[in-house]
């Protein structure tokens, strides 16, 4: 049999005759939140995000934003952009539905909301980290302390020329050195080693 008249009978057949094949048409079936479990300070924001998902797992395109409510607006409030305030000790369920056509889904993250502590901890790690690299503390009689626990490998805590902040630590390894801040503010800060390694301290 020639090989035109092959081909020929196979995509007489519905086939192709270069061997391609089409998948299952994607369909909206989740919403997937992150962050997993996220945790916030009274007064400070963390943001959630939203993807529609098909059956596959894959990002469905073509979906509109998402719609936020959070099931306790006493503990944690939720805007239309997924950004999270703490407003008192407590938790709630931040909840995104998505409506693609006429089918909606939802997907949901529980938040836990705290009260900072007046000291705080951060790691120099030897792997080039501060960890964790965002931390609140709350000023307890005018003060806020966060001391820094500097493991073998050098590294600084130099801050980005915010003003309030405290004085930079030098190059230092295996030591702890704090600092005190008596005035609120976000101060970011990097090790001037491995640029790469950057931290913010947020004082309430």
């Amino acid at each position: 049999i020639a090989a035109g008249s092959v081909a020929a009978a196979i995509i007489a057949c519905g086939g192709s005759s270069d061997g391609g094949t089409t998948g299952p048409t994607p369909v909206f079936t989740s919403v997937s939140v992150l962050p997993a479990t996220p945790s916030v300070s009274v007064g400070s924001t963390t943001t959630l995000t939203a993807t529609a998902k098909d059956q596959n797992g894959a990002n469905f395109a073509g979906a509109p934003a998402a719609t936020w409510t959070s099931s306790n607006t006493a503990a944690a409030t939720v805007d239309a952009s997924g950004v999270v305030t703490g407003v008192s000790n407590g938790n709630a369920t931040i909840t995104a539905s998505i409506t693609a056509g006429s089918v909606t889904h939802t997907g949901m993250q529980p938040v836990s909301v705290s009260t900072p502590s007046a000291t705080g901890n951060v790691q120099a790690t030897t792997t080039l980290a501060f960890d964790p690299s965002n931390l609140t503390v709350a000023r307890s009689s005018g003060t806020a302390s966060v001391t820094w626990h500097f493991q073998t490998v050098q590294h600084t805590v130099t801050w980005d020329a915010t003003a309030g902040a405290e004085d930079d630590i030098p190059a230092t390894a295996s030591a702890n050195i704090a600092r005190n801040f008596t005035v609120a503010g976000t101060y970011h800060y990097h090790c001037a080693i491995h640029p790469s390694m950057t931290g913010v301290v947020t004082v309430q």
